[in-house]
């Protein structure tokens, strides 16, 4: 009887430390993010100037995807990647993960809009948990904003490549040579 009550406590003891052990990996998961993203879909434009436009956020670069949707496209399409400053990605990352996401509801419209472009704002945690927010015909959420704001002020806090800074290519214009005159002129002013 004493050694069963033993192997009972044992057991007792296994299964607290089990419980313990994964209900602080399901919390930690969300906590670790490994990577963020933004894609943008433009609407119903110009067939010419739809796009899709991805930027992925991991903790050791950036990677910009730009597509246009059809062959004669004015998108200014690629794939860049750059490096970004690790300890501002850590920051950036902390600050999400403090974020209760369980305070954010999607709110649907009466009538939804129709034509409009989508965003969408995702996280991903470590474990491959994902939480995304994805605005578009109306679509909403309340407290949305906790995560649209550090995620845009991020973005735009990038130093995007030269050749990526232009979404089309009607946009882009080589600086114009400076003349003779033009570069005389401007020695003269700076004396």
């Amino acid at each position: 009887m004493r050694g069963s009550m033993r192997i009972g406590s044992f057991l007792i003891l296994i299964v607290l430390f089990c419980a313990c052990t994964s209900g602080c990996k399901t919390v930690r998961y969300m906590e670790d993010i490994s990577q963020v993203s933004y894609t943008e879909e433009s609407g119903t434009i110009l067939p010419e100037l739809q796009l899709y436009e991805q930027i992925v956020i991991t903790r050791i670069k950036v990677t910009l995807t730009r597509n246009g949707k059809t062959a004669d496209t004015e998108v200014n399409e690629g794939t860049w990647e750059f490096a970004v400053d690790e300890q501002k990605v850590t920051a950036f990352f902390e600050q999400l993960e403090a974020i209760d996401c369980s305070s954010i509801e999607k709110v649907e419209p009466d009538q939804p809009t129709v034509g409009g472009g989508t965003e969408t704002y995702s996280i991903v945690y470590a474990g491959d948990e994902k939480f995304s927010l994805r605005y578009g015909q109306g679509t909403t959420y309340t407290n949305g904003m906790l995560i649209v704001e550090p995620i845009d002020a991020f973005i735009e806090s990038l130093s995007l490549p030269a050749d990526a800074a232009i979404q089309y290519k009607s946009s882009i214009s080589p600086v114009p040579a400076l003349t003779a005159a033009a570069v005389e002129l401007a020695e003269t002013d700076s004396r």
